[in-house]
């Protein structure tokens, strides 16, 4: 059978398969709590699946082995070992934390959780706008998803020029349009579906280049020395101690703040099933990191040749180091990578909107409304956001393809990253702190986003110089590091309040 009939078919039954899951969530999905946190009734397994697939995505599948391929072990180091680290450390500590209090108050979202915990609606709707940034990595997702469809199914050679356009419409039409008609249950069913998929091909992409084994060390060596250090002080983002295990385990703490991650602790009944599923998540999610070794083996097939084409190195892999039709397979599986975090955020910034945007501003002429008609009425704002983030999402992913950039991973990190620096201190403060005083907690929320920022954007702001021959001197080009910078900033701001505040209570002031 030809190849090319055989990367459709293969195309054509996930995109059906996704669509009969969602319909299935569909007949479960009436109102916006249904919509949202899936009325808590999903079983742990199922959960974990949802919550590795989601840890994981076309960033880590499809963006991050690009980085491993130009910086070596580094990389490795910096996004595998160290992110993975604070990411568990941090879904563990923050998962139990925000379930505590969640099922309390019954929230929906993480800004009803911020509201309920401040006992401030004001700060919650601040909040919900800030979660707004993370079109950001709705926008690393899709870009990194139609790259991977557009290379599988030789778009360029049947379309022409406008190839990337019609993968990238695809990506956003599909994914978005599935999320809109079954919500949290059509998330959590075909997480399920394509976190198995997930296993499978990383398992094949982790023992794709088990000849190199041996010698892996040797021969990146004899390219560049460079590639087999923990520390790369040639590269962008791994120059340093604290660039390579600090500041990347800050923020892969950090991350775990997104609202796609935490609502997750709403999912199931009760607290065992939380371990149960946090369990499972840990040993899958170790496993799909290991898939960043895919860089290695791609520097040792093509030596430096795509340094400049880093976001297209995985792709090009997989289609050179396959067969036809087991490469159309593991694109597709890469494709449900992007799929199962995209669709989870989705589903995350959707809610948000109706429930602590719109409901809120429209408080006062929606009061004669009764609960489950109003939840009714946020489910289909929810859908009309979508449509609106799906338009937004499509021309920033344009305008990041045609620009000269080292990867679009840089443009998402930023924002992705302040996202995280502005949520972390209330939410952790939030959980373990029994008397919050709101001021100090959202200054230091403040700070770590305005340090964070400024570093990135203003390069006289810079702490370390790169050699002259590269091409984005400074260190704003790596967000891991001013974000990381940004937090201790942040942290500082609280340790001073509360240095204060013993201080005046000691002699009786408080």
């Amino acid at each position: 059978m030809d190849a090319t009939i055989i990367k459709w078919g293969a195309f054509v039954f996930y995109v059906i398969l996704t669509f009969y899951l969602a319909w299935l969530g569909q007949k479960k999905t009436q109102s916006l709590d249904g919509y949202a946190v899936g009325g808590g009734d999903m079983k742990p397994w199922m959960v974990a699946f949802a919550l590795a697939a989601t840890m994981t995505s076309t960033a880590t599948f499809v963006i991050n082995p690009g980085f491993v391929y130009r910086y070596g072990i580094s990389a490795i180091m910096g996004f595998g070992l160290s992110a993975g680290a604070g990411l568990f450390f941090g879904i563990i500590l923050l998962t139990k934390g925000f379930r505590k209090y969640g099922t309390k108050v019954n929230a929906l979202t993480v800004p009803q959780w911020i509201t309920q915990r401040y006992q401030d609606e004001r700060l919650g709707t601040i909040f919900a706008l800030i979660n707004m940034v993370m079109i950001a990595m709705i926008v690393l997702i899709a870009y990194g998803s139609a790259v991977l469809v557009d290379a599988t199914l030789g778009l360029e050679a049947i379309i022409g020029v406008y190839h990337f356009e019609v993968a990238l419409a695809f990506i956003i039409l599909f994914v978005f349009a599935y999320t809109m008609y079954g919500g949290t249950y059509a998330h959590v069913y075909t997480n399920t579906v394509q976190g198995f998929m997930m296993i499978i091909v990383a398992i094949l992409l982790v023992c794709s280049g088990y000849e190199h084994w041996g010698t892996m060390f040797t021969q990146l060596k004899a390219q560049d020395p460079n590639l087999v250090e923990f520390i790369n002080p040639g590269s962008h983002l791994f120059r340093n101690f604290f660039e390579v295990f600090i500041a990347n385990f800050c923020i892969g703490f950090a991350l775990t703040s997104q609202p796609h991650f935490l609502i997750k602790a709403l999912y199931v009944k009760t607290d065992r099933e939380v371990n149960q599923y946090l369990a499972l998540t840990m040993l899958i999610g170790s496993l799909y990191l290991m898939v960043v070794m895919v860089g290695l083996y791609a520097r040792l097939k093509f030596g430096d040749t795509y340094i400049g084409h880093m976001d297209q190195v995985t792709s090009i892999y997989i289609i050179q180091s396959f067969g036809p039709v087991t490469s159309a397979l593991i694109s597709i599986a890469l494709l449900a990578a992007g799929m199962s975090t995209l669709d989870g955020i989705l589903v995350a910034l959707t809610a948000i909107f109706s429930n602590d945007i719109y409901l809120t501003f429209r408080k006062k002429k929606l009061s004669s409304m009764d609960k489950e008609s109003k939840l009714r009425l946020a489910l289909k704002i929810s859908q009309i956001t979508l449509v609106v983030l799906g338009i937004i999402s499509f021309g920033i992913c344009l305008q990041q393809y045609y620009s000269q950039k080292l990867s679009i991973a840089i443009y998402a990190q930023t924002w992705i990253y302040a996202f995280c620096n502005a949520s972390v201190y209330p939410l952790v403060m939030g959980m373990f702190y029994e008397n919050v005083r709101k001021i100090p907690i959202f200054s230091a929320a403040f700070v770590a986003v305005v340090v964070h920022l400024a570093m990135s954007h203003i390069p006289a702001l810079s702490l370390v110089t790169n050699s002259a021959h590269l091409t984005y001197p400074g260190d704003y080009i790596n967000p891991a590091l001013t974000a990381a910078v940004g937090l201790i900033c942040g942290g500082i701001v609280l340790v001073l309040d509360e240095l204060r505040f013993r201080i005046f209570r000691s002699k009786g002031s408080l």
